[in-house]
């Protein structure tokens, strides 16, 4: 029976720092060589999710940004990307405008990366901007509006600000049709929430199906901690959630 094991990046393999610690680095590497059929599945872009995974030898592709893309660590490119439909994005920016807010907006075009934003007024973007600068080297473009930028094949709208500034905004998205979103805690802060909008046509259910039916495995096993994870869930024969008191089975959700 070909196995696959899959993990989520923040909150599940990463440390409290965001980080890889050296004894998880050295078991997966173990395992890895032995023969573990190995990847992750995270909401992080590749910028800053594969200089996280650099040290480990993973050879099978890796679903980015809760499967907007998937990524063949072997060829280096990308095997896949949902772009949203530029009058959607339009739609987007118009609602986010309505409400006073800012974000940013990602693409990806002749599989050149690029985060793009129109404002610093968000103390909370500024920082997350400036934290992914100095620690992963990630480039952000400042352009005059960000509607200048929706035929660059988007593929992520992401904001991140105190839960009550977001809460009535992922409710409207939910007529939005194309898109799909993801509301929920940071986990590195307790004060700001992430939502992160993207087309609905991605997810990590359908990445993650993907790869199941791509390099053809019997049963997946697959590990989170959060709510965007509940799609991995959906495409696992097991899954594993963390929580306070250690690893619950099969998706019993702790909280």
């Amino acid at each position: 029976m070909k196995h696959l094991f899959v993990s989520d990046l923040d909150g599940t393999l990463l440390n409290k720092n965001g980080e890889l610690s050296a004894n998880t680095v050295n078991i997966l590497n173990k395992a890895i060589d032995e023969g573990l059929q190995f990847t992750i599945s995270t909401a992080r872009t590749p910028t800053t999710a594969l200089k996280i995974v650099e040290p480990l030898h993973l050879n099978l592709p890796i679903m980015l940004m809760n499967g907007v893309l998937i990524y063949d660590i072997r060829k280096k490119n990308y095997q896949y990307k949902a772009v949203m439909d530029e009058t959607v994005v339009m739609v987007l920016l118009g609602m986010i405008k309505m409400k006073g807010l800012n974000c940013f907006l990602y693409s990806l075009q002749d599989d050149q990366f690029n985060a793009y934003y129109d404002s610093a007024d968000s103390v909370s973007l500024n920082y997350f901007r400036n934290e992914r600068v100095m620690k992963y080297d990630k480039k952000f473009t400042e352009v005059e509006d960000l509607t200048l930028v929706t035929n660059k094949d988007i593929i992520y709208c992401m904001l991140r600000e105190p839960k009550e500034k977001l809460e009535a905004l992922y409710r409207e998205l939910s007529v939005v049709k194309g898109v799909k979103a993801d509301f929920y805690k940071d986990i590195y802060s307790d004060d700001y929430y992430m939502l992160e909008i993207y087309s609905d046509r991605a997810s990590k259910k359908n990445a993650l199906e993907y790869i199941r039916k791509e390099e053809k495995y019997d049963f997946i096993t697959s590990f989170g901690d959060n709510l965007n994870d509940m799609s991995l869930k959906e495409a696992s024969n097991a899954f594993y959630c963390q929580c306070t008191s250690g690893y619950s089975e099969y998706g019993r959700w702790c909280g």
